[in-house]
């Protein structure tokens, strides 16, 4: 993390961390099911979820798809994750 970085982003990454890992857990994935699903590993996951690493845009995406989640749902700035709304395909249609 960058030194001249503002202190309230480091709540901001636990934030997102903990709206995956609650999105995985709902979805009766596994760190790794979810890190396979997106060409990742475990400890990508683990890192992600934990904070320890910021995901990049792409694997964020990525990670909203798997879990069938809107991707503002792992970003927005509500601290709730509304996951009786998540069964929605957000998708766009292949």
């Amino acid at each position: 993390m960058p030194h001249d970085e503002p202190e309230w982003t480091a709540f901001r990454r636990r934030a997102i961390g903990e709206r995956i890992r609650t999105a995985r857990r709902y979805r009766g994935l596994t760190q790794e099911q979810l890190a396979h699903s997106i060409g990742l590993d475990r400890r990508s996951i683990h890192r992600y979820e934990t904070a320890q690493r910021d995901p990049t845009l792409s694997n964020l995406i990525l990670i909203a798809d798997a879990l069938e989640v809107p991707l503002s749902a792992l970003v927005a700035d509500s601290l709730e994750l509304d996951l009786r709304d998540a069964h929605r395909d957000t998708r766009p249609a292949r």
